[in-house]
């Protein structure tokens, strides 16, 4: 393949990836991929540090989807690699409960990064998620990875379906976490019904059916 082909290969593939950031794949992911890049990720963390925070652990009762996110740059993957991982992170954050929506009503702005990085036995794959608040200020960093075993020149070659759909499940998981501990998903589940209209809490759902 030549270079110029290459290259007009990669363009079709970023602009497929910035298509379905834009719609909103599969109405869950949603934004556009240059309208946060000014969140500033040295900004201190509001919430708790990742050594402090439990790691796929959801505040009691508590629910991500009063905290409305906006996925708005994912990073770091080839378009075709990426194009698939959002597919699937689109499913693990529905499946998690994570209620993504539009940059100008959400209240937390994710920017993800992707890697990999060859081994002697194969692959190791990496995320990275900054979450930011609407002040643009980062309140936290989530990041993890997974092995993956095989033999390629180029490490990216190594990330099939069940890889990615590992990589989505682990990163749906931390960040339900995070935001489940937002003090907008705090306060949703501490107010009383009379002030929702929505009928009583889980926790008073979960106290009620304790006592039967």
């Amino acid at each position: 393949m030549t270079s110029g082909a290459k290259t007009t290969h990669r363009g079709r593939a970023s602009q497929i990836v910035k298509r379905l950031l834009a719609a909103g794949l599969a109405a869950t992911l949603s934004g556009c991929v240059e309208s946060a890049g000014d969140l500033d990720a040295s900004a201190p963390a509001q919430i708790q540090t990742p050594a402090e925070a439990p790691s796929q652990t959801t505040a009691v009762g508590a629910s991500p989807r009063a905290a409305p996110a906006a996925f708005t740059r994912i990073d770091g993957a080839p378009g075709p690699v990426l194009a698939t991982f959002i597919q699937k992170l689109a499913a693990e954050t529905k499946g998690h409960d994570i209620h993504s929506v539009q940059p100008d009503a959400a209240k937390y702005i994710v920017h993800g990064y992707l890697s990999a990085t060859k081994t002697a036995g194969g692959a190791v794959f990496g995320y990275v998620w900054d979450v930011f608040d609407k002040q643009q200020r980062r309140i936290q960093r989530v990041e993890d990875q997974i092995t993956a075993p095989g033999a390629a020149a180029d490490p990216w070659s190594l990330a099939n379906d069940r890889v990615l759909g590992s990589l989505a499940a682990k990163s749906a998981a931390d960040l339900a976490a995070l935001l489940s501990r937002t003090p907008e998903a705090l306060r949703e589940e501490t107010v009383p019904a009379s002030q929702t209209g929505s009928g009583p809490t889980r926790a008073a759902v979960t106290e009620a059916r304790a006592l039967r």
